[in-house]
């Protein structure tokens, strides 16, 4: 049984171990890691044992200028213990990966998220569909527990925040606030923002402009408000850093004559990630695409992986997105 808690109840259950895996959902990103770094690094400050890890643990080399990623461990490598686990940002139990050793052997589990379609799982959930980042929500509970946030922590958390706002162009007005609390107790923004957001190899120049060249719009689409689709073959992703390869959704969305993107990337031969966007107030909810895929998200981002064929991928889509 999974009891709701808020904030503060959140911050109760952390109070009740000396010993605690952090954990985040698989192929992380910049909220994923800068959420489970913060909460991390907070406990240990109260000397607190933790285990900051994700399945499998290799940190994306983007993603290293967060700070606390120094820590991860290898997920194989994180023992099991009668303490807590805390999951954060992960939508789907199944989106934490190969934990289920884990999960057996801990007294209590905290998922702490902001996904709508989250079902809910673990023995507490904070769960806010609302907040801007499941960093929002971490900041949250340190502060219902009285942790103090130095400049690291708040850099950590900023890092989720400014991404999964898309740069503040939405979150609301609570966005702004949670930035300039972060900001206040020395969150660093100007190197991290170039790192997560602008940085990209020469190199990468040029296989995106062949890569934006074989996207195709479907302006019928979607009850006629158009798709954009791109496909990146599994020895293009081999080749490149996971951030380039995601940040081809950026260039989609761009697309007046789209109101909805598909980014699919081969990540294994054969295993499909699968990247959906809609822009907001549009009527189109693509979580509930990915939650009838397996995956996740919110009504404006969600995605999902699937195995298969290409062509059997994309017409399953291409049914859903009707």
């Amino acid at each position: 049984m999974t009891t709701p808690v808020d904030a503060g109840g959140a911050a109760e259950v952390l109070s009740r171990h000396r010993e605690v895996t952090v954990l985040c959902h698989v192929r992380p990103d910049a909220d994923a890691l800068g959420s489970s770094a913060g909460l991390a690094r907070a406990l240990r400050a109260e000397g607190v044992v933790v285990h900051h890890s994700f399945d499998p643990g290799v940190v994306p080399g983007a993603l290293r200028v967060i700070p606390g990623t120094e820590h991860v461990v290898p997920l194989s490598a994180v023992p099991a213990h009668d303490g807590l686990v805390v999951t954060l940002d992960c939508a789907s139990p199944d989106r934490v990966g190969d934990w289920g050793r884990l999960a057996r052997s801990a007294t209590e589990v905290l998922v702490v998220d902001h996904h709508r379609s989250n079902p809910g799982f673990g023995t507490h959930l904070l769960l806010d569909p609302e907040a801007a980042s499941t960093a929002t929500l971490v900041l949250d509970v340190l502060d219902a527990g009285r942790y103090p946030v130095d400049p690291d922590l708040a850099t950590s958390l900023y890092a989720g925040l400014v991404t999964d706002t898309g740069s503040f162009r939405w979150g609301g007005v609570g966005s702004h606030e949670t930035a300039r609390r972060l900001l206040a107790a020395g969150a660093e923004s100007t190197a991290l923002g170039f790192e997560l957001l602008d940085a990209h190899s020469f190199s990468w120049l040029r296989v995106l402009g062949e890569l934006l060249g074989t996207a195709r719009l479907e302006a019928d689409a979607v009850g006629g408000r158009g798709a954009v689709w791109l496909t990146v073959p599994n020895e293009v992703v081999a080749a490149v850093d996971d951030a380039d390869v995601e940040s081809l959704v950026s260039h989609l969305q761009g697309v007046r004559e789209a109101g909805v993107s598909v980014l699919v990337k081969e990540f294994l031969p054969g295993e499909w990630a699968v990247s959906l966007r809609s822009r907001s107030g549009d009527g189109v909810d693509v979580s509930a695409v990915a939650s009838a895929l397996g995956g996740g998200g919110h009504p404006a981002a969600a995605g999902c992986t699937m195995r298969g064929d290409l062509g059997v991928v994309v017409a399953r889509l291409r049914e859903l997105l009707r």
